[in-house]
């Protein structure tokens, strides 16, 4: 009897190694044509199999790799419906031939809902039936998405489309308003209106784990103009109060001029896409030899004169003040500090003496760590990124982040032969590089979601 149970777990661990080490699905190359009705090749066209996208030629030829089995292909096509295409796909590469419908644009039907609400998890708010308006999930409006607007991912496609698109969402899906929660900024409501075609940031309370987000947005759908502006709170007002005063000692600074027009114009559309669109930003100049730029609590963005001079376009300069303003959107100084209250025994127990956490640390410190030490790699990464989203969905050139880390990677050669990098608060310039480009491909994705949503 001992014997037979040895063998029996003998055989379930050789059941669950071979599980283990059972392969991926096969990856095949698969080239063909779309064609119209009447065999006509379709140009302006675009076949989507999960997160793989290949665009039409001009003689209707697209090249795509998938996932060998059974595939369900989305065929967008500029100007029509979506058409969804079963596709049975073997192990080897194949080539073939889909005929568009070319069906009319529609919208789903019923009534117009307040709110899609692209959240987690209802369970954990306070969010019900009465609590006075009408609302649909991600889920069950996971279907009309894809059908009416090609999108297989909705929870994804907020954050990468422009705000016109977002609008022509709304009307194809009959919503007033798309709600989400940005994981960078978890204590913060995003709220895409169609009617004024921008995100509104909102912070909301937590309570035992449960998200207080019905009063929000209830008041919301009377009226957004109570959150017209987000002032800092808590942490980041204190440090924000600290900021130019600082900045003023170590440097001359210009706040005025044609310069700073320029910085504003160019930032103002980078920062209605962002996730605090709401937030009041101050942007200065820096009167130095040193080729740099900041992002400081409280909406304060700094960019040095050499460095502002180097740009040759409004692109290169969108995107450095992208980077920056993701600093501040995503509270990174924030998060920077409570890190170094954490590490400080001090710190720690001065804060559970007093009930005030905010005394264990001198705010002037923490905004000189930021300027002489920076953000963590991991935050400049996140800045990087984000920051491209931020440009694409403005309305810039993606390729002008390329542009402007490759600069500064000139830029760091000739000033330090290559030994270390061209400032004391980034990561290798190099390695920004390699993740900016891998990141361009997603970003061209959602340029012709982009394109098609504006053409039904």
């Amino acid at each position: 009897m001992r014997m037979r149970k040895h063998w029996i777990v003998l055989l379930v661990m050789l059941a669950l190694l071979v599980a283990g080490c059972s392969q991926a699905p096969k990856i095949v190359r698969v080239a063909g044509t779309i064609v119209n009705r009447h065999g006509r090749p379709v140009s302006n066209g675009a076949l989507i199999i999960g997160s793989s996208m290949a665009e039409t030629s001009k003689a209707g030829h697209f090249t795509i790799s998938a996932p060998a089995g059974d595939n369900k292909a989305v065929l967008l096509v500029q100007g029509y419906r979506p058409q969804i295409v079963p596709l049975t796909l073997g192990e080897e590469s194949q080539t073939v031939t889909i005929t568009a419908e070319l069906d009319k644009p529609s919208r789903r039907s019923g009534s117009t809902v307040d709110y899609l609400l692209l959240l987690d998890s209802l369970y954990k708010t306070d969010i019900s039936n009465e609590s006075g308006f009408t609302y649909l999930t991600g889920a069950e409006m996971k279907e009309a998405a894809l059908v009416h607007a090609g999108i297989v991912d909705l929870e994804t496609a907020v954050q990468y489309l422009s705000p016109a698109a977002m609008k022509r969402l709304c009307e194809l899906l009959r919503i007033r308003h798309i709600v989400w929660i940005q994981k960078d900024l978890d204590k913060h409501l995003q709220i895409f209106s169609a009617n004024s075609g921008r995100i509104t940031s909102i912070p909301f309370e937590e309570s035992r784990g449960v998200r207080k987000l019905a009063a929000p947005l209830a008041s919301f759908s009377k009226g957004t103009r109570q959150f017209a502006e987000e002032k800092p709170r808590g942490i980041e007002a204190n440090l924000a109060k600290e900021v130019r005063a600082y900045m003023e000692q170590l440097y001359d600074v210009t706040y005025t001029g044609r310069d700073i027009r320029r910085i504003k114009r160019i930032a103002e559309p980078v920062i209605a896409v962002s996730e605090r669109p709401n937030l009041q930003f101050t942007f200065g100049i820096l009167e130095t030899s040193e080729y740099n730029a900041y992002a400081l609590p409280g909406g304060y963005i700094y960019i040095t004169r050499p460095l502002l001079e180097m740009l040759d376009s409004d692109d290169e300069l969108a995107a450095v003040l992208a980077h920056e303003s993701a600093h501040i959107t995503h509270v990174h100084a924030i998060k920077s500090y409570e890190r170094q209250v954490a590490l400080t025994v001090a710190g720690i127990f001065l804060a559970v003496a007093t009930g005030d956490a905010e005394s264990s640390f001198d705010f002037v410190r923490i905004i000189g760590n930021i300027i002489t030490e920076g953000y963590s790699k991991e935050q400049e990464y996140d800045a990087d990124l984000t920051g491209l989203r931020y440009i694409s969905r403005a309305g810039y050139d993606p390729e002008g982040m390329v542009s402007l880390l490759t600069k500064l990677q000139d830029l760091e050669y000739r000033l330090t032969g290559g030994r270390r990098g061209y400032s004391r608060t980034h990561p290798a310039t190099q390695n920004r590089i390699k993740q900016v480009k891998a990141e361009l491909s997603t970003i061209e994705y959602y340029q012709f979601l982009d394109q098609y949503l504006l053409s039904l």
